[in-house]
């Protein structure tokens, strides 16, 4: 009876004070969600995988740059040229970790395999490489630290539950008996208030990654994922092992300050050279036809004076009709004309010489003038190649009906073609030491000044340049837009960088990438100006003996 009524006694606290416990269990409860410690946020921002990454070994000199990478006992050796990543391969690497010496296996992939069980026990382990590649022969060496697989894992607790539960329950034992205390010593109402706030700091206490939800796993894999994986650092940095760097291409060149000229750019357009390409168009309106090799295509090389097509002339039903009345005129005056000359040789002797040798002279000059009208009956003119060349342009079919003077060909030397620029600014005139042209970023194709005009075109004072027949076909085409960009004879020190390394940082600013480490990457802020059109010159943001992406640059700024 005791019993029952103590029991009683706890149930009706229980209920009078029913809003502190339910004001407890939810406190709990939150805070359980909101302390769920780093790594486990669910808002809109994805966590980013964590993990440790394999045990590996850098090394580098003037010539090479190696990593080793440790995995299950193997050691992976990437062998690279220190000043612009390219992979080594074929070399002899001769590999001393500790007591374990041997040969690196050269493989397929342009690595080298080392396999050998002291990369299996835990410990710092001195490694040196020994590399030969025929031509050069370096040392390089480094320290490997290798690590227990089970050793600092961050939940070494959840390996043993039992004493995570055991602590639960010695808590427990500590929240009851600190009731039973209170109840005793101040009466049973107050041990409610007690049993809400100790439910309070239980949940503030618990450990959270007891209970971090699915999706949440820290186990190896995991590890694995982050550890070997191309991540940007919280500075900046992208951490971006060998593998990818082999598979992305990335190369690199080392950065040397020079005096670079200054540059101008200037907007210009290809045209045709005067001398070295022509245009053909007919006389007379007509039908086309196919010329003894046909017509030509685009692109075809012609010949100077070789046979493009043929005009047929085509007339109105009137003039043709005037044409073959003037010719049948024309056939009946030579006969009576030949007659009268045949007769007169009959009576020569008796009829003055003037008179015959006039009968013969009319005669051949209406044969003559018969043989020119029946001509311009059917007349045909053959369309020639002015210069030697290819064809640029043709705007015919067989069987078109053209007219006087219409475009029909347009023939052009592709290693002699001009471009012509706008200057705003005539002192530039006399400040012109070379120029170049480019089409699109990274192609530049060299030019030579030829001529300015002295007339303002549009405000602006034309400038004419001219490709170098040196070059050979030029990768540009007649019309197109380019731009020019003119080098002063003004110099300024910088460093001169393909335009690809140059990109957009999320401010939109030019900035390049900078190998600091073996795989790691730091992005630099720069100034750039164009010195043609596939190099740039960075005056500010870059040192001496920086290593700067050259190739690849647009895909190590995409890893986030």
């Amino acid at each position: 009876m005791k019993l029952l009524n103590k029991a009683k006694t706890w149930a009706d606290a229980l209920m009078k004070n029913a809003h502190i416990a339910v004001l407890a269990v939810a406190l709990a409860t939150g805070a359980g969600a909101t302390l769920a410690g780093p790594g486990h946020d669910h808002g809109d921002e994805a966590p980013a995988a964590s993990g440790t990454a394999s045990p590996r070994v850098t090394s580098h000199s003037d010539l090479f740059e190696l990593v080793g990478i440790v995995d299950a006992g193997v050691m992976t050796v990437y062998l690279d040229r220190y000043a612009s990543n390219e992979p080594v391969v074929g070399a002899k690497v001769e590999v001393e970790a500790g007591a374990a010496k041997g040969m690196a296996l050269p493989q397929p992939d342009g690595t080298y395999r080392f396999e050998h069980a002291i990369f299996k026990t835990p410990g710092t382990v001195p490694v040196s490489f020994t590399v030969n590649d025929g031509k050069d022969t370096d040392l390089l060496a480094g320290d490997l630290k290798l690590q227990d697989e089970h050793a600092g894992h961050d939940h070494d607790d959840a390996a043993r539950p039992w004493l995570r539960w055991a602590g639960y329950a010695a808590g427990a034992l500590v929240l009851l008996a600190l009731a039973g205390w209170a109840a005793k010593r101040w009466g049973r109402r107050s041990v409610m208030p007690m049993l809400a706030v100790a439910v309070v700091a239980a949940g503030l206490a618990m450990p959270q990654d007891a209970a971090a939800g699915p999706g949440h796993d820290h186990g190896e894999e995991a590890a694995s994922a982050g550890g070997n994986s191309p991540k940007r650092q919280p500075d900046g940095s992208v951490f971006l092992p060998k593998p990818s760097q082999r598979q992305l291409g990335v190369r690199t060149v080392v950065a040397e300050e020079k005096a670079l000229p200054k540059t101008v750019e200037l907007t210009g357009r290809v045209v045709a050279d005067a001398n070295a390409g022509g245009k053909v168009q007919p006389t007379q309106a007509g039908r086309i036809e196919p010329g003894p090799r046909g017509l030509p295509q685009l692109g075809q090389a012609v010949r100077k004076g070789e046979t493009l097509a043929v005009v047929r002339a085509s007339n109105a039903a009137i003039e043709r009709a005037n044409q073959v009345a003037q010719t049948a005129e024309l056939k009946a005056n030579l006969d009576l004309a030949r007659k009268r000359v045949a007769r007169l040789g009959q009576l020569e002797g008796t009829v003055a010489q003037k008179d015959v040798d006039a009968a013969r002279a009319e005669a051949d000059s209406l044969a003559q003038r018969l043989a020119a009208v029946g001509a311009s009956v059917n007349a045909t003119e053959a369309l020639v190649a002015p210069v030697s060349g290819v064809i640029a342009a043709a705007n015919v079919v067989a069987g078109q009906v053209v007219e006087a003077r219409e475009l029909l060909f347009e023939i052009v030397d592709p290693s002699r073609l001009m471009v012509e620029a706008s200057a705003f600014d005539a002192a530039l005139l006399g400040n012109i030491a070379s120029a170049s042209a480019s089409a699109t970023p990274g192609t530049s194709v060299a030019l030579r000044f030829v001529g300015a005009g002295r007339t303002l075109r549009e405000g602006a004072i034309p400038l004419q340049f001219s490709t170098s027949a040196a070059q050979g076909n030029v990768p540009l085409a007649v019309g197109q837009p380019v731009k020019v960009i003119v080098q002063t004879r003004e110099t300024v020190k910088g460093f001169a960088v393909p335009t690809g390394a140059v990109v957009k940082n999320p401010s939109n600013q030019d900035m390049v990438w900078v190998h600091t480490g073996a795989e790691v990457f730091q992005p630099r802020p720069v100034r750039a100006i164009a010195l043609d059109g596939a190099t740039v010159s960075v005056v500010d943001g870059l040192k001496a003996g920086d290593r700067v992406v050259t190739q690849g640059a647009p895909l190590v700024n995409q890893v986030r």
